[in-house]
């Protein structure tokens, strides 16, 4: 006995990257900021890639602005402030492209795909990069202070698009909360520390049989279970 698509609105949505619900979800993360603050906040990632977060003031990124150290408070706050801004952006810049990377009809094997794909895009973000590289006492900060949070936010942003997956057979019967819960701890771990080996085998190893429909056949893991 196949695994069967409960209603064709299900059965769409797991097909086409412009009717996922992630777009929606994502309301319950921080706010981006307004566009406007683009220049400030492209200045601050420079800066934060250059010199690294804790050797960056104001001034640098009002220098390399061209503007005034007080344009820069009044736009955008002290350094502290700044990298909540740039967190918030970059982070709803990824969760918004998340349809367009997704192989379609979603299964398995594209659920490793995207993983792997924001971990390197993660760990290949120059202020991540140089964060890795020289501030990881930082980093550590940062996990224990916010992470936490970002994650319960992360996790909620992805339970609609994952219920809606399993819900059309396309995945293991599990719970949505609890595999999209998985899903971001596993992210999250492999952008602080490179797994052994290359990282979508990695991913694959484990995750494949987990998410594997159990009447699935072997060779289908890209298609949807009719």
């Amino acid at each position: 006995m196949h695994a069967t698509v409960t209603t064709g609105r299900e059965d769409d949505l797991v097909d086409s990257p412009s009717l996922l619900p992630l777009p929606e979800s994502i309301q319950g993360m921080p706010p981006p900021p307004p566009a406007s603050l683009d220049p400030f906040l492209d200045a601050t990632s420079r800066c934060f890639a250059r010199y690294g977060v804790r050797r960056t003031s104001v001034q640098d990124v009002a220098q390399e602005l061209g503007v005034n150290r007080t344009t820069v408070y009044r736009q955008v706050g002290n350094i502290e402030q700044q990298a909540m801004l740039l967190a918030a952006r970059d982070s709803h810049r990824l969760l918004s492209s998340l349809p367009a990377r997704i192989s379609f009809p979603i299964g398995p094997q594209s659920v490793v795909d995207l993983l792997a794909t924001l971990v390197r895009e993660a760990r290949e973000h120059p202020v991540l990069a140089k964060m890795l590289a020289d501030e990881r006492d930082l980093i550590g900060s940062f996990v224990a202070r916010d992470v936490p949070q970002l994650m319960e936010r992360a996790t909620a942003a992805f339970v609609p698009m994952v219920s809606l997956v399993v819900g059309a057979g396309n995945l293991a019967h599990r719970d949505p909360v609890a595999l999209a819960q998985w899903l971001v701890r596993i992210t999250a771990s492999l952008i602080l520390v490179e797994p052994p080996g290359e990282l979508a085998e990695f991913l694959a190893e484990l995750l494949i049989p987990a998410l594997t429909p159990p009447d699935a056949p072997s060779s289908g893991r890209r298609h949807r279970l009719r």
